[in-house]
């Protein structure tokens, strides 16, 4: 029985560490696919918000969000992923709906988006 009420506990506790990394819903102004350039080129997917960005890491610039990325010695995997993440955006933006994103960190000084979730306005 302590087993079950810990991992309860534990569920309870974790449930609110998730949901404070979520952004509030929004509709996308524009998408975007751009290259940066370092010791390895990298390009990333993004979304422009229609509206004021949230920046909860204090990322450098809160003008986007990124939504992936992949470099020049990238897996076909992560290739792959950086291709997918930007499906469930696209649809939001061309359908007119809402989006709202699990941030954590930041990536090429923007917030960076881990999942998306979608809805109708």
């Amino acid at each position: 029985m302590k087993k079950i009420m810990i991992v309860a506990f534990s569920l309870l506790i974790s449930i609110p560490a998730m949901a404070a990394g979520w952004t509030n819903w929004f509709t996308i102004d524009s998408l975007g696919y751009d290259f940066y350039k370092t010791d390895a080129a990298y390009a990333f997917a993004y979304v422009i918000p229609d509206g004021t960005v949230e920046n909860p890491d204090l990322c450098g610039s809160s003008s986007q969000y990124v939504l992936a990325e992949s470099h020049n010695t990238a897996t076909v995997a992560a290739s792959n992923n950086a291709k997918e993440s930007s499906k469930l955006p696209t649809l939001a933006y061309t359908a007119g709906w809402q989006v709202r994103l699990y941030l954590n960190g930041c990536q090429f000084g923007f917030p960076h988006a881990y999942a998306v979730e979608i809805k109708k306005p």
